[in-house]
């Protein structure tokens, strides 16, 4: 699960604050450049608003105590960009507790960072656009309502001179309200719905693929970005734009992971947007500031949300089939393989150990009197004596060697580069470990000890596979037979 992961990151307070001030200097650099464009074209906020989706981010990677850095970033943002500090203090003040209510749903909702599901992506687009979102353009909107009609002592002289240099110049006719909200509403969620995906794809882990061909992810993401800006002098609608990027999309999505998706979309945004904008015949009754709403809102719902939904589709199948292959190797009890898949490894390994004249070793055991354990204790009990048996043998071994379960209560290991006297010290060990483990009853008390009995063997030439597990069987059985809860190698 990714909540282990996360709730690292927000163990360090050091960490904590450092990231509130990294997120209060991005929220400002950002949102000068993003408001220039705002300015540009007369209009209430920028088409894409990235300091919103850094803040989500960073709220739901360390939690709510670094919100004040979206508080501060905004109040110094006032302050460089206009005169408007108590009205930029507002907006900075509902901006963090949205961060803080959108991690707090993100949590609830246990929707995963890595958007492996359909059920993710579509919670967290219904997060940013009805909630998060409605509240931010609602009390934004609100407080320039109230900046641009409502005279205030702490309004200086020359208010319209030098807004103009600023976020925004004031709303003071209320028909301007509906458009402004809705400007407000498709810049902050796309700025959401593109950044923050892409920052928490990279801030987690499982979410790369195939570290061996990254030069996939550029290509096509250059691809896309010199279409988008083709289609600005080219005699190609923009919207044929989207219809070149959607297989490149399908590409980077199986390919590369959701980090590629993510890092795909903020490079194709731009280049849509610009083709969107800068096109000859499109839109071309509406103004420059409508223009980039409406195409930043179809961006977000055609293009953003189209590659989130169809990767979390590919991820969703690929860990589906990764549980079903999991299934199909590993015993269905204990974490460890099962019968069929370990002589399905022990085959390549014999023939690998044959022809370089490596040691090779084989542990056979069994759990000593489990019949009475089951029928003293119930099956249950046997259940759980199974698991931990399993448990010691699994934190025993290396990366190469592999163990299963083989029966009922019968259990095997084999040891690659392993000669009999380290395979028989090993086996010594594992019993040992197994020996200071009991059964405890309901009642608290000892119900039983767990011993195993042992037995060894090395690969001989010539041997096959049956051979190999065979001579180590028959050592097993001599060490039943002489008193159990011991090591027997075999010859």
């Amino acid at each position: 699960m990714w909540i282990p992961a996360v709730e690292r990151i927000r163990s360090s307070r050091r960490a904590t604050a450092g990231a509130a001030m990294v997120l209060a200097l991005s929220y400002v650099l950002l949102g000068r450049l993003t408001f220039s464009v705002s300015v540009e074209h007369s209009n209430v906020t920028s088409v894409v608003f990235a300091p919103e989706g850094i803040a989500l981010a960073f709220c739901i990677l360390f939690g709510p105590r670094v919100a004040w850095g979206v508080f501060l970033g905004q109040t110094i943002l006032s302050i460089w960009t206009g005169p408007s500090v108590l009205g930029g203090a507002g907006i900075g003040l509902v901006n963090s507790l949205e961060g803080i209510l959108g991690a707090a749903l993100f949590a609830r909702w246990r929707i995963s960072p890595q958007f492996a599901r359909p059920r993710d992506v579509a919670l967290f687009v219904a997060l940013v656009f009805l909630i998060l979102q409605p509240i931010s353009a609602t009390a934004g909107v609100s407080v320039l309502w109230g900046v641009g009609v409502t005279p205030a002592n702490w309004i200086p002289s020359g208010w319209d001179a030098m807004w103009i240099h600023g976020i925004q110049r004031p709303i003071s006719d209320p028909s301007q309200l509906p458009s402004a909200w809705v400007h407000w509403w498709i810049g902050n969620s796309l700025g959401q719905i593109l950044v923050a995906p892409l920052l928490l794809a990279w801030a987690t882990k499982g979410t790369w693929r195939r570290p061996d061909s990254r030069g996939d992810l550029l290509a096509s993401a250059l691809v896309i970005g010199l279409t988008g800006i083709a289609a600005t002098v080219l005699p190609i609608h923009p919207v044929l734009v989207l219809g070149v990027t959607f297989p490149l999309l399908v590409l980077i999505g199986l390919r590369r992971g959701l980090r590629g998706v993510t890092t795909a979309n903020v490079v194709i945004t731009p280049a849509v947007l610009w083709a969107g904008t800068s096109a000859k015949r499109f839109l071309d009754q509406v103004s420059v500031p409508d223009r980039l709403a409406y195409v930043g809102f179809f961006v977000a719902t055609a293009f953003i949300l189209f590659s989130l939904m169809l990767f979390s589709m590919f991820e969703e199948r690929r860990l589906l089939v990764e549980r079903l292959a999991r299934l199909a190797r590993q015993d269905s009890l204990v974490p460890l393989d099962n019968r069929r898949h370990f002589v399905e490894q022990l085959e390549p390994l014999i023939q690998q150990a044959t022809a370089r004249g490596s040691p090779l070793a084989a542990i056979t055991f069994d759990i000593d009197h489990f019949k009475l354990i089951n029928d003293t204790n119930g099956h249950a009990a046997g259940d759980r004596v199974l698991i931990a048996v399993a448990n010691t043998c699994k934190a025993l071994l290396r990366d190469t060697d592999i163990a299963a379960r083989i029966g009922g209560e019968e259990f095997a290991i084999v040891l690659p580069d392993t000669d009999i006297a380290d395979a028989q010290r090993f086996a010594d060990g594992l019993r040992s470990a197994i020996a200071v483990q009991h059964l405890v009853a309901s009642d608290a008390t000892v119900a039983a000890a767990i011993t195993i009995s042992v037995g060894v063997a090395a690969l001989q030439p010539g041997d096959s596979l049956d051979d190999f597990l065979n001579r180590a069987d028959a050592a097993l059985y001599d060490a039943k037979r002489g008193g159990r809860d011991m090591v027997v190698v075999g010859r």
